[in-house]
């Protein structure tokens, strides 16, 4: 029984929905135990954003969220209208506000990871990469706190590209001169940091290779209760 009960344990999972409208913010979750979606939390822009102003702002504009999350079993989704981030607990079933740096730029993107001991890691480019984390708890857990910034060669571009619990995928795109010279000849590159050492590895590279601007990240895939059973 204990056996069958591990097994069942670790086949379950659960589906997240969050939608977004004009008075607010609400998600539905669909469990393996059930089967069934239920409605798991809702919040009004007015509880999110305190601020008469802003409030009023993001129910008339609509406001959309994109640049979708996942660390320590919360989502984050990326504001289009201000430097915050929607946050929604799993585990709470609770939606928040996290601010962003005001440093940071929207221009390229940003990524959220895992960067240990119960810590969020942001990565963020301007002409380098820079790594910030905060505390999940604990004092001074809201502020961003600049860990280490990441020289990048400046005859390339980099985009972040997506990441994982702990993996950073970037595009890198050049050289810059071969824009203008010979667009033909324009490489673009994927390349793949482990947030624990920060290293740089190259993953795959392809000539004039816009067509893989969505590549996405995929990891422990196929799961297991989809591989072919063996003896």
């Amino acid at each position: 029984m204990a056996a069958a009960a591990m097994e069942e344990a670790a086949r379950a999972f659960i589906v997240v929905m969050i939608a977004h409208c004009e008075t607010g913010v609400a998600a539905f979750v669909f469990p393996s135990s059930t089967r069934q979606w239920q409605a798991a939390a809702s919040k009004g822009w007015s509880d999110l954003f305190p601020c008469q102003g802003e409030s009023a702002m993001m129910s008339s504009m609509h406001p959309k969220f994109v640049g979708r999350h996942y660390a320590y079993g919360c989502f984050y989704l990326e504001s289009t209208m201000n430097k915050k981030l929607l946050a929604f607990d799993t585990r709470r079933m609770e939606f928040s506000i996290v601010d962003v740096p005001c440093e940071t730029s929207n221009m390229f993107g940003l990524a959220i990871v895992e960067a240990g001991e119960d810590m969020i890691g942001m990565f963020d480019i301007h002409s380098d990469l820079r790594y910030y984390i905060r505390g999940n708890k604990g004092e001074s857990s809201s502020q961003w706190k600049i860990k280490k910034t990441i020289s990048l060669p400046s005859d390339y571009q980099y985009y972040i590209q997506a990441s994982t619990e702990r993996y950073l995928l970037l595009r890198k795109i050049g050289p810059l001169q071969s824009i203008s010279s010979s667009p033909k000849m324009l490489e673009v590159e994927y390349v793949s940091m482990d947030v624990k050492t920060l290293q740089l590895e190259r993953v795959c590279g392809i000539s004039f290779g816009f067509s893989l601007a969505s590549a996405r990240i995929y990891t422990s895939f196929p799961p297991s209760l989809l591989s072919a059973p063996t003896i």
